[in-house]
């Protein structure tokens, strides 16, 4: 009697998805992850009970709510308008960084009464102060505000798990 054959019906994309699979678990297993994907898996119930312990707290409850608000009010803001101005900000802080570490112009002194009333005819500058100003005065608005108007929740007191 003859020995049964080896052979396997694999049609010819199952095997290239075999082959590549196959050479992905070995990429796995080569750099450590699947070693570190088994650890993790063993230590798995431990860890949920570490990280329950630590959402059990009333700092991380209120930090999650603090979160929750903070999500909020950047939906309310157009992506637009928003990396719009973490670029101002950005070129604004790199503006500060360059004039700080040259050093200042002239000799020093303060500009007194005639420096301080060109300032003020400035245009340039009122243009750039202008939004800023519009800006504190409907922040210091908003926290003149109560609580009831801002619609704000407070967080639960409970227990998160």
């Amino acid at each position: 009697m003859s020995l049964p054959l080896d052979y396997e019906h694999v049609r010819p994309e199952e095997a290239v998805v075999r082959k590549d699979v196959e050479a992905f678990v070995a990429a796995l297993s080569q750099h450590g992850v699947l070693r570190f994907l088994t650890d993790l898996a063993a230590a798995l119930p431990h860890a949920a009970l570490i990280v329950a312990r630590g959402l059990n707290s009333a700092e991380t409850t209120q930090a999650v709510s603090n979160l929750t608000a903070l999500v909020k009010a950047l939906a309310r803001v157009p992506s637009e308008d928003f990396a719009r101005f973490l670029d101002a900000v950005s070129d604004g802080v790199r503006r500060v960084e360059a004039d700080s570490e040259r050093p200042h112009a002239g000799d020093g002194e303060p500009p007194g009464l005639t420096g301080a009333y060109h300032l003020l005819q400035d245009d340039s500058l009122w243009q750039a102060l202008g939004p800023l100003l519009n800006g504190l005065r409907q922040f210091g608005q908003r926290l003149r505000t109560s609580d009831a108007e801002r619609d704000i929740k407070t967080p639960t007191q409970g227990p998160l798990l």
